[in-house]
């Protein structure tokens, strides 16, 4: 176990990574999440620096924090108590929106050469289910996430 514990990043990491610019916008990184099926990316300048990460639960804070118009249900039917102009114009604004909005201020990243257990504590520690891998230049070079955590234990309980 301890073997496997000790074994660096840089061995198992996913390397194809999908990131995306701070500038995208809302709606594609929503295309690109549906279209690679995953939760989240890192965010990069044009230098490959990674300078955040975005993830499905971003975008699902930033489009619950949306107040709806005030209604009543009135014989199955949906009887608006305000005027729905303002709030239709608020969501159209909202789906504008680019990264750089809703990411989180602080990026958490690993180096390739750090371990496996280093992973495990920075994700515990930070409370995040990815990280970026970066070089000893701090390039994106790869990403861990938690499910490639669990599929290095099973090897090591032979699950």
């Amino acid at each position: 176990m301890e073997k496997t514990l000790k074994k660096k990043i840089k061995d198992f990491m996913i390397t194809d990574v999908i990131a995306v610019k701070e500038n995208e916008s809302l709606k594609n990184l929503f295309k690109i999440f549906d279209e690679a099926g995953i939760l989240g990316a890192p965010v990069i300048d044009d230098s490959k620096f990674v300078i955040g990460v975005v993830t499905e639960t971003d975008l699902i804070k930033h489009f619950t924090t949306m107040e709806s118009p005030s209604s009543i249900n009135l014989l199955g039917g949906i009887v608006y108590l305000d005027d729905i102009t303002d709030f239709n114009e608020h969501l159209k604004d909202h789906c504008a929106e680019t990264v750089k909005d809703i990411m989180p201020d602080e990026a958490v990243t690993i180096n390739e050469d750090d371990t496996l257990l280093d992973a495990i504590n920075l994700m515990s520690e930070n409370h995040v289910s990815r990280l970026p891998v970066v070089n000893k230049k701090t390039e994106l070079v790869g990403i861990i996430t938690r499910t490639d955590v669990m599929h290095q234990l099973a090897k090591i309980k032979k699950i």
